[in-house]
């Protein structure tokens, strides 16, 4: 490892410092905004332009959507500018929609602003809109090419096909001009873009269009490297970091400061995507105030993928409800998504929303056009009575959720260069997922409450908010990063990482020895895992409990082995499997497996065991709260200087292997919960939000202890302190 010296260390740990106070400084300058500060918690509904009633034929009524809006207790209104069609009058040569009238943009608006709704512009940055039957001309010459010089072609919700547009080429100033006329015309509160998009179906195929083969010449004088088995890893790294930042990224901030030096109010982008294997985008986020994750199949991939958000210091924003609330399995075109005009969600909206808000983040609901066609007004239906539940709630309780923030006590390291760039032989992008997943899932289970955060945005003050990171399987680390994690440990922080962490640089190229050997007391034997069968985990206490069936092999050279792998089937001993050290003023754990990746694919309680047994020493004298372990059951823990607040998710529906069927959910009875009170305060007062029950004060050794004694979907635990 090439590693940098310590006052290079030291100055580059200054920059970014340095930044991130500059950062913060100006976040909080916008935060003092009426503007800004509504943006952290809206509640929103969405009128979606890609599919009835603006697509294909456009029967929007401007009074029905804000009627709607209004039963719904939304407090703001998203309208497209634009989808496949622009819905506005306007001169920037994005086709307009052959059956608008008049203008119900403005509309909207003014409707809007006589019922005291805020507004959002929702404005498509290169998302798919030139149908592939169009008589347009320019299309094809704004469409990526492949090599051959074929345009690239993409569905998306099933209605047409569509040609693929290029940022390099002519669209791009389509794109700002439509900006500038909706920023200046209109008075939007937030501007909010889907993209920037280089492709949907073919994202990841390169362009070989005139425009991109005359922008590549010019910077790297070469053209743009074919897909093939001549592409060299360089060229791979060259050509995706030019697309992603200085062709993606570089556009949306030209959009940003168009918007700046025009009229500056809040911009939000879609990064749903964030995670995606290297999404064009997914690095924007110092471009802009926040963005949105859109939907998740579970409610602890939602509740990741918002503490994950918050993590960036950016506003953070998800849908409550999603356009694919159907399953499709028997179709053929699985883009053919089924009914976005029907009111078909069930109760699984309502843990959906409780998730998000206790998460405490910004409320998007999906959509107007579930509501829009139908014969009752929204409340006369089931979807409609769960979405204003949610949305009543989040504006009776608003004050205390926007006070409120998470106190993680570990830090979980989301390895997206891994997911990115490790091409080992046993190397696919769900094993990299479930290792996130189940290390977040591993720390719930134990009552310690985390916080996700990127690899690329590590930096020497995030790691010291943290009193312990987890890094799972996080193969692909910069010499930088390795170093910033050492020093973590040297100054006292806890380390648990897991199996290839560390045996790769940022680009996926392999090291002859772990980035952190001298963190972890190890040397790499290989770096290719092993697979085989029936292999266990024997403790220093004799007890054998399942071991990951992928191991790495790895010499133990200081500290103290805790565990090996027993090969049963073989009747051998493979090697030391989880060994600890002491380093510096610090301790770290490392384990040759993906044990978090097994606990997320069975829930095996012997691992759940095993994890708090590791990780109690270090942390159970911090931990915020203490939850008896109960199925389906999610903590999640907020506070602020004079509120305690512990969130209970129950997830106990009657969901079968269909993801996304209608679902049903039983209480949870009994639930009991320790919740520690900070020295030198008291309890003054504690009570149920949902159910309104005030609590009994009892107060045992500094913890409150408290019975719930039901739990559906979602309840949380309020005390006061004083």
């Amino acid at each position: 490892m090439n590693l940098l010296s310590r006052r290079e260390f030291i100055q580059s740990a200054g920059w970014l410092l340095m930044t991130s106070q500059l950062r913060a400084a100006r976040l909080l300058s916008a935060a003092k905004s009426p503007a800004y500060e509504w943006i952290r918690s809206p509640r929103i509904l969405i009128a979606e332009g890609y599919n009835p009633p603006f697509y294909p034929s456009l029967e929007y009524e401007a009074e029905k959507a804000v009627r709607i809006a209004q039963e719904l207790n939304a407090d703001s209104l998203r309208y497209p500018a634009a989808s496949y069609y622009a819905y506005f009058p306007n001169k920037s040569g994005y086709p307009i929609h052959p059956q608008l009238k008049g203008d119900p943009m403005r509309q909207t608006l003014d409707l809007c602003r006589k019922a005291n709704l805020k507004n959002v512009a929702y404005v498509p940055l290169n998302h798919p809109f030139m149908e592939v039957t169009s008589k347009d001309p320019r299309f094809v010459d704004w469409a990526k090419k492949f090599a051959d010089g074929r345009p690239m072609i993409t569905e998306h919700y099933g209605f047409a096909e569509y040609y693929e547009g290029c940022l390099n080429s002519p669209v791009r100033d389509v794109i700002k001009a439509l900006v500038r006329e909706v920023l200046v015309d209109y008075p939007f509160d937030v501007m909010y873009f889907d993209g920037p998009y280089q492709g949907m179906q073919n994202a990841q195929s390169y362009c070989h269009c005139i425009y991109c083969d005359r922008a590549y010449r010019k910077t790297f004088h070469k053209p743009v490297p074919k897909q093939d088995d001549t592409l060299s890893l360089e060229d791979e790294i060259q050509y995706t970091n030019w697309m992603a930042n200085d062709v993606v990224i570089a556009f949306l901030r030209e959009i940003r400061d168009i918007i700046q030096q025009t009229r500056d109010i809040p911009v939000l982008y879609n990064d749903t995507s964030l995670l995606s294997k290297r999404e064009w985008r997914s690095r924007a986020l110092p471009v802009v105030d926040g963005f949105m994750f859109e939907a998740a199949e579970t409610p602890e991939e939602k509740l990741f993928n918002m503490q994950l958000g918050q993590s960036t210091g950016k506003v953070t924003w998800t849908y409550v409800g999603t356009h694919t609330q159907y399953n499709r399995e028997h179709l053929k075109n699985e883009r053919v998504r089924g009914w976005f005009s029907y009111p078909l969600e069930s109760q699984e909206l309502l843990l959906d929303g409780a998730t998000a808000l206790a998460a405490g983040v910004g409320l998007v609901y999906w959509g107007l056009s579930r509501f829009f066609f139908q014969p009752e007004q929204p409340l006369s239906y089931e979807s409609g009575r769960y979405v204003k539940r949610i949305f009543d709630f989040q504006q009776e309780n608003d004050a205390l959720l926007r006070s409120v923030r998470s106190q993680p006590l570990v830090g979980l390291l989301v390895g997206s260069q891994t997911s990115d760039w490790y091409a080992g032989r046993h190397s696919f992008g769900k094993a990299y997922q479930n290792c996130w997943h189940g290390a977040y899932q591993l720390l719930k289970a134990n009552g310690y409450e985390s916080e996700p955060f990127l690899d690329w945005q590590m930096s020497p003050q995030l790691l010291s908010r943290y009193p312990m990171l987890y890094v799972p399987n996080a193969a692909c680390l910069s010499d930088s990063q390795c170093l910033m994690l050492v020093d973590y440990v040297r100054r006292g922080g806890m380390l648990l990482a897991t199996h290839l962490t560390s045996v790769a640089d940022e680009y996926g190229r392999v090291r002859k020895n772990y980035g952190l050997a001298e963190v972890f007391g190890a040397d790499l034997i290989e770096p290719e895992p092993v697979e085989i069968p029936d292999l266990y985990l024997r403790l220093s206490s004799g007890e054998e409990i399942p071991q990951d069936p992928q191991v790495l092999p790895f010499r133990a050279k200081a500290g103290t082995v805790l565990a090996e792998t027993l090969d049963r089937g073989h009747r051998r001993i493979l090697g030391p499997a989880i060994i600890q050290r002491s380093f510096g003023k610090g301790s770290a754990i490392y384990i040759g497996s993906s044990l978090e990746a097994v606990y997320e694919e069975t829930r095996m309680k012997s691992l759940r065991i095993l994890f708090n047994s590791l990780l109690s020493h270090w942390l159970s004298g911090q931990r915020s709260y203490e939850i008896e372990y109960q199925s389906g059951v999610t903590p999640h823990f907020m506070a602020s200087r004079d509120v305690l607040l512990l969130h209970l998710l129950a997830d106990t529906g009657n969901k079968n292997k269909h993801l996304r069927s209608r679902e049903e959910f039983l209480p949870v009875a009994d639930v009991k919960v320790r919740i520690r009170i900070p020295q030198q305060r008291s309890v003054r007062s504690a009570l149920l939000l949902q159910s309104g029950q005030t609590l009994p004060l009892t107060v045992r050794d500094g913890w409150l202890d408290v019975a719930v004694p039901r739990v559906w979907i979602h309840e949380a635990v309020k005390v006061d302190l004083a």
